[in-house]
């Protein structure tokens, strides 16, 4: 029995021997391996990274997209913000123009009124007259029958007389308008003043119209600068059921500073 296990186990050997590495090459190869499997390690590592910075660029990058969109909006904000403070600024020139304007002109009317007030004193006192300063328009209201005849359109020469004075105390308002208005009682016309005039309409108008005649004729006030306007019976400043409230309303109003 030995001596037939020795080719068995002789057999076994030389196999072994014949596939057996030199030690030096096998330690080479070994290190060969495990620096192949550290470099494996360390791919896997940078892999990793590079995964992590891909990640973080990524959001880098959204964040700078939504930086870029904020920017954008803050730019239109911003010029929007400027057009406005341009506007305001614009705004406020013409503002300021406007007040200086105004100004000169609440001084003119103020000028023209005291003019008015002291050469037509005695009249403003007789109630026959009346100056009124409302914002930037000066009202001269001349009551009754102090321009005109009952039932006529002519000025008498007591009216010319005192729209002589006042034509020279609205000649030096320069640019500024001057409305003259006719109003009437609701008293219907007789028969013989409706063969001249049909109705108050016409005779508040002719009236109204005589005055704007008169400045431009008589007085030389730039024409450009008058309007005339009947308004018959309509807009009465006293009751019409007494004699004194149809004397107020018969009236003519010279307006100045209002547009035409």
């Amino acid at each position: 029995m030995p001596f037939n296990r020795y080719p068995f186990f002789a057999g076994i050997t030389l196999l072994l021997l014949s596939a057996c590495v030199p030690l030096p090459q096998y330690m080479k190869i070994e290190n060969e391996l495990e620096a192949t499997r550290e470099k494996l390690k360390e791919n896997s590592r940078l892999s990793h990274e590079l995964s992590q910075c891909e990640t973080s660029t990524s959001k880098l990058h959204k964040k700078s997209k939504n930086l870029e969109t904020q920017n954008a909006y803050l730019k239109n904000i911003n010029q929007q913000l400027l057009d406005n403070l341009k506007r305001l600024k614009l705004d406020i020139n013409k503002k300021k123009t406007v007040i200086q304007l105004q100004g000169q002109v609440i001084q003119l009317l103020d000028d023209t009124k005291k003019t008015i007030e002291t050469s037509l004193k005695d009249q403003i006192a007789a109630r026959e007259i009346e100056v009124v300063e409302e914002d930037d328009r000066l009202k001269v209201t001349f009551v009754d029958k102090i321009l005109f005849d009952s039932g006529s359109a002519k000025i008498n020469d007591r009216g010319m007389e005192l729209l002589q004075i006042m034509a020279g105390a609205l000649a030096p308002s320069q640019g500024q308008n001057i409305v003259i208005e006719g109003h009437t009682d609701n008293v219907p016309l007789s028969a013989g003043l409706k063969k001249r005039f049909s109705s108050n309409w016409e005779l508040s108008t002719a009236r109204a119209a005589a005055v704007a005649h008169f400045f431009q004729e008589v007085a030389g006030i730039d024409p450009l600068r008058l309007s005339a306007r009947g308004y018959s019976f309509h807009r009465p400043v006293a009751p019409n059921t007494s004699e004194e409230g149809r004397r107020q309303n018969r009236r003519i109003e010279i307006i100045l500073g209002q547009d035409q």
